[in-house]
């Protein structure tokens, strides 16, 4: 029985692990006094630190849009990855300046683009966790290196190392898809966008929220919204023309 078990045992622990993977928040909130001891192992977790299952989904949104027919060629794609949603709001600003320009711009999370061969050009964006892109961008991009090779593909990433945008945190982002261009060594990007991102503790999980509090203080980095709208639309004022030219001479080398 869970009650027979000392809190701070290996068997406790282990049930915490299990109990924080399958229940609600509100279950997890009601049941905190008895995992608490798990928050601090949380601090130890390295990779993918905020978790779907962690985030109160009914709090978060996933912007989404599509230029009208589904079918239609010639589109510029906007995939992204994100816990909390603010990284879609990114990916949106860009779409933006690109239909201002006249392109039909699609706009989705990676694991919902299903065919690239409407496409143009791509725009690839991911928040960073653990110093690096989230794992399903990663995966997106290495697992159609063959067909984005052929494209003009641009890169961005959303994090809170850029709250200072330093040329040292500014190089320590750039570092950041490292691992990204090792893995997909057939993709080129034409330009990489690096924006500040947000930090809202309303949209973390109690045990999440508890580590991060922790963690950003050491930092020095208040919670807020700290992505600046005037920079992300001058990027993509500057890579349009990259991307839609790389598109027309990639279309006339195809010919």
């Amino acid at each position: 029985m869970m009650h027979s078990c000392p809190a701070n045992s290996p068997a406790m622990r282990q049930k915490g692990e299990e109990m924080i993977e399958f229940l609600s928040r509100r279950e997890f909130m009601s049941r905190s006094a008895v995992l608490a001891g798990g928050a601090l192992g949380a601090l130890a977790v390295g990779r993918d630190l905020v978790s779907p299952r962690e985030v109160r989904a009914g709090e978060v949104r996933f912007i989404e849009t599509r230029c009208g027919e589904t079918r239609k060629k010639g589109r510029i794609l906007i995939a992204y990855a994100s816990r909390c949603g603010s990284t879609g709001g990114v990916a949106d600003a860009i779409g933006g300046v690109f239909r201002e320009a006249g392109a039909c711009v699609d706009v989705l999370r990676v694991g919902n683009v299903q065919d690239l061969t409407p496409y143009r050009a791509v725009v690839v964006g991911s928040a960073v966790h653990s110093d690096q892109w989230l794992s399903e961008a990663s995966e997106f991009v290495i697992q159609n290196q063959e067909v984005l090779g052929r494209l003009p593909v641009a890169y961005f990433l959303t994090c809170l190392t850029l709250v200072r945008p330093t040329e040292e945190n500014r190089m320590k982002a750039l570092g950041f898809l490292d691992p990204l261009h090792r893995d997909a060594p057939r993709v080129t990007p034409v330009d990489i966008g690096l924006f500040a991102g947000v930090l809202d503790y309303d949209k973390l999980s109690f045990m999440v929220r508890t580590v991060m509090k922790i963690k950003m203080k050491d930092k020095g980095v208040d919670e807020g919204d700290y992505r600046d709208w005037a920079s992300i639309r001058s990027w993509t004022r500057d890579v349009a023309p990259k991307l839609l030219n790389g598109s027309d001479a990639s279309k006339s080398a195809a010919g």
